[in-house]
């Protein structure tokens, strides 16, 4: 679950009181885990500050932000990136042109975690997952690994940018103990105590079934690498349950600078994403249909506030004749 609770957001280029500009005004809002949220309101309304803020981009005046239950109000960009994914309406914006398809790919799927560029590189088991997931946007490009993002279409640079926002995240173990504790609801000794426990267990027996393994002479050093492989991996699985965060993906106009064709393939490409792998996910969007046609709950801001928030059948039977009506009372 998000919550951003009583946030303020003012800017002043001048620093003269008389030119401060308050963006955002006490704004509260929750989001569900789970939900489909598109996001409506004119420039200047709040929309893109909210997202900025969210992320770690800029901090709030004052107010709170919850992630999962843990505040992650003051946590550095570079903290809280692993948590979100995160398409801008550039296409250029969510790849790095001079890298091929395969290598920013490689980089979205080690999202907030540190690496020295030593020992960066490319794993089997990521290049594989990289080609099905490719192949599911059926435009070619599980054939283009080696291609420079920035040879790619617009439309085909913005789907890659997509995968890799909602690209699976693989935290190190000890982040997944840490976020144990820090998104616990309840008492945070007794979660630490559980998740620690847990670990400590699981590696045990990876450890003595690792060195069961070494000892037995009857299997060649390439098996026992192998079985090694395999123990390590079914422990690894095992403790990634404990992995208690939740995806969130951020689209900020991702569409509208792509011609209606291409807008219309990505969008298709980004609700099949959504439902299949249960992101919550929130999508600034211009274009009214699309508010109304995609996700579960819509919501308009003006004014740094949210003036309207409809969702269910409610949401479903409105036109776009309702919107402009409401972006009429408010403006």
């Amino acid at each position: 679950m998000l919550k951003l609770t009583n946030v303020v957001k003012s800017f002043n280029s001048t620093g003269k009181p008389e030119d401060k500009i308050t963006v955002l005004n006490g704004l509260n809002l929750t989001i569900n885990d789970g939900e489909f949220v598109t996001i409506i309101g004119q420039n200047g309304s709040g929309k893109s500050t909210t997202m900025n803020l969210i992320t770690g981009v800029m901090f709030p005046d004052s107010g709170s932000i919850e992630l999962n239950g843990g505040d992650i109000t003051k946590e550095k960009e570079h903290a809280r990136a692993r948590y979100f994914g995160r398409v801008f309406q550039d296409p250029m914006m969510g790849t790095v042109a001079e890298m091929s398809v395969l290598e920013n790919m490689e980089i979205a799927i080690r999202r907030g975690k540190f690496h020295s560029p030593i020992k960066w590189g490319f794993r089997k088991e990521h290049k594989e997952l990289f080609i099905e997931a490719l192949k599911e946007f059926d435009l070619g490009l599980e054939n283009r690994l080696s291609a420079k993002a920035g040879t790619l279409s617009g439309g085909q640079r913005q789907a890659l940018t997509l995968l890799m926002a909602t690209m699976p995240q693989l935290p190190s173990h000890k982040s997944i103990r840490k976020d144990y504790v820090k998104f616990s609801y309840g008492d945070k000794q007794k979660a630490m105590e559980e998740v620690e426990g847990a670990y400590k267990l699981l590696k045990d027996e990876f450890i003595a079934k690792k060195s069961e393994i070494k000892a037995d002479n009857s299997i060649s050093k390439k098996e026992k690498k192998e079985l090694i492989r395999k123990a390590f991996n079914e422990f690894d699985t095992e403790f990634r349950k404990y992995d208690v965060t939740k995806p969130l993906l951020l689209l900020d106009e991702h569409t509208a600078a792509l011609d209606p064709k291409t807008a219309k393939r990505v969008l298709t490409l980004t609700n099949k994403i959504v439902r299949e792998k249960g992101f919550t996910t929130l999508m600034v969007t211009h274009n009214m249909k699309d508010a109304i046609a995609y996700g579960d709950r819509l919501i308009m801001f003006a004014g740094g506030e949210i003036v309207l928030d409809v969702k269910g059948e409610e949401k479903k039977n409105l036109k776009i004749e309702d919107l402009l009506n409401q972006f009429e009372k408010v403006n």
